[in-house]
């Protein structure tokens, strides 16, 4: 019985695996576009978008720059449906610390 279900589990794992971040794309300039889907993985909503927030951060970081006016738009799915949420951002320039000399 045990070996029969053992396929079955496995695809299920492997389902469970399936979530996915984009690449982060230009939209305009200095502007971009970032969407994590979450598959079959049980994710909240706060997850999902913290998930993405993050990504979205990283890139900008990695640019030198600091991340702004971060928009979070979703598919609204329910249930143990397939969750997917996209951050639009800008990526700004990083401000010097107040009373630092110019």
């Amino acid at each position: 019985m045990l070996a029969r279900l053992a396929p079955a589990a496995a695809f299920l794992s492997l389902l469970a695996a399936c979530s996915s971040m984009s690449e982060v794309t230009s939209v305009d300039k200095n502007t971009y576009s970032v969407t994590y889907s979450s598959g079959t993985q049980l994710l909240t909503w706060v997850e999902l978008k913290n998930q993405t927030l993050q990504r979205a951060e990283q890139y900008c970081e990695s640019l030198g720059r600091k991340l702004q006016k971060p928009k979070v738009t979703s598919n609204h799915a329910t249930g143990l449906g397939s969750k997917r949420a996209t951050v639009t951002f800008e990526c700004g320039a990083v401000e010097p610390p107040k009373g630092a000399a110019k």
